[in-house]
């Protein structure tokens, strides 16, 4: 098994595209935290999905709600998957933390991917969610439940996760001024996913 180079994790999906389509349950057992979402934005809105994998399921959940998807990989066979199931909408192939997409969004999503930045990384990228967003817009990430760095296996590939504390996250989203909505550490009936939810106010 592999250790790829923690700062291009993306690089590491290119080898296991097919086991992670295959393996990503399909189920939408986020959809408690989707459901808010839509709730929570205009109708028909604008979703950017940061490391939006294969497009299945998120994306598609927006799609059929009506929304516009700008979908931002940096695994190139991904994003041809995405192309060929979801050909009306916008796919990118970029590392997350070198976009500048010169538009706001009423929704960003870095759903099981924002965990694979180093910790430094992730500091950062809270001025590009802000850069992003509208006034009133919604963020949504998946974060691990406490600080600290691990490799695990996917598919064969030693794939590697960061989180930094759940106090440092709140000071982040603060600073650019995100109020916390939900935070839940280890949902069990989301996979044992830790998830925020901030709206911009």
């Amino acid at each position: 098994m592999n250790k790829r180079n923690k700062e291009k994790v993306y690089e590491a999906y290119e080898e296991i595209v097919d086991w992670f389509d295959g393996a990503r349950t399909k189920t939408l057992m986020e959809s408690e935290y989707l459901d808010l979402i839509v709730k929570s934005v205009p109708a028909n809105g604008s979703v950017l999905d940061l490391g939006c994998g294969t497009g299945e399921p998120i994306a598609q959940f927006f799609i059929d709600k009506g929304f516009k998807i700008t979908g931002v990989d940096g695994s190139k066979k991904m994003i041809e998957l995405c192309k060929k199931r979801f050909p009306a909408e916008q796919w990118i192939v970029s590392d997350m933390r070198e976009i500048n997409i010169q538009k706001r969004f009423d929704v960003i999503l870095a759903w099981h991917s924002f965990f694979h930045l180093d910790q430094d990384s992730q500091r950062k990228m809270f001025k590009i969610f802000e850069t992003h967003i509208k006034p009133g817009g919604i963020l949504a990430f998946t974060s691990g439940e406490e600080e600290g760095e691990v490799w695990s296996d996917n598919g064969g590939q030693q794939l590697y996760h960061a989180s930094l504390s759940a106090n440092e996250y709140q000071s982040l989203l603060k600073a650019m001024s995100f109020k916390v909505l939900v935070h839940k550490v280890c949902d069990p009936k989301c996979g044992e996913a830790t998830v925020w939810v901030a709206q911009k106010t």
